[in-house]
């Protein structure tokens, strides 16, 4: 149990942090950097997660954003609404499921668990 913890909290840890400035994000296949800045969302894992795949679509962001949504999150993106995302090695429920589509046709997706 203690292994599992640590894993997702060093993955929650390198997920991103609310910075109080903006920081730079670099679109993949793009070199261009788009400012991100912190942004509270509240509301439940779902309205959170669903925030969170808007703006990578928006910015077509292929990685983590904001800090960690629920004890663990695994984003991912593709061809498909449901595209793979990383999921827990634990015994953890699912707290939220989202996707949005970009401009660019792929399909952002943010998944949370508690």
């Amino acid at each position: 149990m203690k292994r599992v913890f640590l894993t997702a909290l060093i993955v929650c840890s390198f997920s991103g942090v609310a910075f109080a400035k903006p920081r730079k994000v670099y679109n993949s296949g793009n070199s261009s950097p788009v400012a991100s800045y912190a942004v509270n969302v509240s509301g439940s894992d779902q309205e959170r997660c669903q925030a969170e795949a808007n703006y990578m679509a928006a910015n077509n962001i292929t990685g983590h954003v904001w800090g960690c949504i629920g004890r663990f999150e695994g984003v991912g993106y593709g061809h498909s609404p449901s595209c793979n995302t990383c999921t827990p090695g634990s015994n953890m429920t699912p707290t939220g499921d989202a996707s949005a589509q970009g401009r660019n046709g792929l399909w952002y997706r943010v998944r949370s668990w508690r």
